[in-house]
């Protein structure tokens, strides 16, 4: 007896019947659709007239109300010559042609177990570069197979990234782990580790291969914003230590208790116990001027070898040469310190506060005040004062401008911003939420719409995020959106380089001044552990490395573009400008 397709030239046919009983399927025929077929795998039968392929199925139907199928239907469906030569003839190219095409649950395993015995290596450099243009199916047994098959290459592959392509720098006792780590030399980073309550500060050199000094410290400081707790400024490296109960009920208000400063050789130059400010601003206290949002000054300035610390209502100045304090600098009318200071040509001092500015001069007198009812989110360098609900409020005029758009119903709404406004030489970058971003010139006129934004980082519903999702280099703006894409334009607004995103961006930074780095979030079904990817462009928005690493814990880049990572108590490096298969 012949198939369907012998008989009527049909490529489809379906049938039902009502269920009787809930405890059994029904089983329908096949010969009446394909004859005295061949089953070459599950589902798949072959008449052995024309040789026709066809693939059915058995599944229950009815109204999805219902907790038990009410029908059970029969469907065929006659297989195109395309999928038909990948069944008769399964190899790893039609695997990657076919990824989205239709055929039954458990085809690609079954075909992959025959493809193994003829295509063993593709199929291992199918995983080693973590093809993504394959069946999910394809991408699951492939790790099983691996990790079976090649059990010390898996092994590596879980420790030091994927694949095994870096160099391992020293082994830590067992039970110790690497928080973060920070470069403060071409050839030196710094990094914190933990081992049960015991906290340690470290530096290694790359060159000698070995640890130069170790230090004992508090705890840092991980009970509050995710803020950096080990960096470099101006020529020392900082910590952040401990932690001040800031709520009861909210932990993201939890304050540093303490700033230690030392010398790159390891010498502790100051420890200081701090008294910074961190409180939320309700929506209902600056309406229609900003959002619920924290507000904090976790920040400090280090000019010519001298700290500017936020403590209260003051600012404490410390030599950082002898680890003295040298005065106490009160503000006008409680003004709290934001932590950011700028010397003037002339040498005076200009003070940002969380609600406007104070500049003095070597006296420590106020020879400029402003103070606004409000918090803004950015102060740029011409003075002016930006808000959540786009409004820009000039310090020296005091004049206004907002930014509104206008909808199809005439109706003018002012616009609400996604991340802090970013500088650039002759302009602002400023990103709205949900719809576009403008770039502005000097003066704050609009030199192009765009039609991207970056991700929502002070909006109500990014409460507590830390983070800096645009990024100005040598001449370029990288613009990172979560789960949308990044952006890199000119300064004229000509968009360089856009790749879409499906995960998260968890940091953005540059080395070098002119390399950008992304870090995003990375699930796909090769691995099921935490995993990071890590993308390097080059100036003209070319991909110059795109790389999987474990985790982003310990993961800092030096100037020259050596990374290093942590995975439990290893840490390893990677060249990033290193050429060929790696």
């Amino acid at each position: 007896m012949s198939c369907l397709f012998c008989q009527k030239g049909s490529l489809q046919f379906s049938r039902s019947v009502p269920v009787r009983d809930e405890r059994e399927t029904h089983s329908f025929p096949t010969d009446d659709i394909v004859g005295n077929s061949l089953s070459r795998f599950h589902e798949i039968y072959e008449c052995q007239d024309c040789h026709s392929l066809w693939w059915i199925k058995t599944r229950g139907t009815g109204d999805p109300r219902s907790t038990y199928p009410e029908f059970y239907e029969q469907t065929a469906e006659r297989f195109d010559d395309q999928r038909s030569e990948l069944i008769r003839n399964p190899s790893v190219a039609g695997i990657i042609l076919h990824k989205d095409s239709a055929f039954p649950y458990s085809f690609f395993e079954e075909i992959l177990e025959i493809v193994v015995l003829s295509e063993k290596e593709r199929l291992k450099e199918l995983y080693l570069s973590r093809e993504q243009n394959v069946h999910t199916s394809v991408k699951l047994w492939l790790r099983r197979w691996f990790l079976k098959e090649y059990p010390q290459e898996s092994e590596e592959i879980q420790k030091k990234g994927f694949p095994s392509f870096s160099n391992q720098l020293l082994s830590l006792d067992a039970e110790e782990s690497v928080l973060v780590s920070e470069f403060i030399a071409r050839d030196q980073f710094a990094f914190i580790t933990s081992c049960e309550d015991k906290w340690q500060l470290q530096t290694y050199d790359l060159n000698i291969k070995q640890i130069l000094w170790t230090k004992q410290i508090q705890r840092p400081f991980l009970e509050g914003l995710q803020i950096p707790i080990l960096f470099y400024q101006s020529g020392y490296l900082c910590s952040y230590q401990g932690f001040q109960n800031g709520s009861e009920y909210y932990s993201k208000l939890h304050r540093p208790e303490t700033l230690c400063i030392y010398t790159l050789e390891g010498k502790e130059i100051l420890s200081i116990s701090l008294k910074f400010r961190c409180y939320e601003i309700l929506s209902t206290e600056e309406r229609d001027i900003s959002e619920s949002r924290i507000s904090h000054n976790f920040n400090f300035t280090i000019l010519s070898d001298k700290l500017y610390l936020p403590h209260q209502s003051q600012i404490h100045v410390y030599d950082l040469k002898t680890g003295k304090q040298l005065r106490t600098i009160s503000l006008p009318k409680s003004e709290v310190f934001s932590g950011k200071a700028f010397e003037t040509e002339s040498g005076q001092l200009l003070f940002h506060t969380l609600k406007g500015l104070v500049g003095m001069n070597a006296e420590d007198q106020v020879i400029f005040h402003y103070s606004s009812p409000y918090h803004p989110v950015f102060i740029d360098s011409a003075l002016r004062l930006y808000y959540y609900y786009s409004i820009v409020e000039s310090a020296d005029s005091g004049k206004k401008i907002e930014f509104k758009q206008t909808h199809a119903s005439g109706i003018s709404l002012i616009r609400a911003l996604a991340s802090k406004p970013v500088e650039f030489p002759g302009g602002i970058y400023l990103p709205f939420s949900m719809d576009g971003s403008y770039l502005l010139d000097s003066q704050l006129k609009i030199i192009k719409e765009l039609p991207f934004s970056s991700t929502d980082t002070i909006g109500p519903h990014a409460f507590g995020i830390e983070k800096t999702p645009v990024l100005v280099t040598d001449d370029r703006i990288t613009i990172t959106d979560d789960y949308s894409g990044i952006y890199m334009i000119d300064f004229s607004g000509n968009l360089i380089f856009e790749k879409e995103i499906q995960s998260e961006v968890l940091s953005l930074f540059t080395f070098d001044g002119k390399h950008i780095v992304v870090v995003l979030t990375k699930q796909d079904d090769y691995s099921d552990g935490e995993q990071i990817e890590l993308i390097l462009l080059s100036p003209d928005g070319n991909i110059i490395k795109e790389k999987i690493l474990p985790s982003l814990p310990g993961l800092s880049v030096s100037f020259d573009g050596i990374s290093v990572f942590a995975k439990g108590n290893q840490i390893y490096s990677i060249d990033l400008f290193a050429t060929g298969k790696v």
